[in-house]
């Protein structure tokens, strides 16, 4: 019986170590996936503002040609 109990504690143990092991992983990706979006966003942003000065300045040349 004692042995039996002793298992169950060896593998409860081990449960823990991996269940940790998998929550530092998950929170590792997440840290990383939040880097990339801020990354993504940030050039989203540069692109649109960078598109939008193209149409503003094609806005003010069709404006000067009338």
């Amino acid at each position: 019986m004692p042995q039996i109990l002793m298992k169950i504690q060896e593998d409860l143990a081990s449960f823990r170590r991996e269940m940790a092991d998998r929550l530092d992983r998950i929170e590792t990706i997440q840290k990383q996936e939040r880097r990339i979006s801020a990354a993504m966003l940030a050039m989203m942003r540069g692109t649109a503002g960078a598109y939008e000065d193209r149409l503003n300045q094609l806005e003010i040349n069709r404006i000067v040609k009338l």
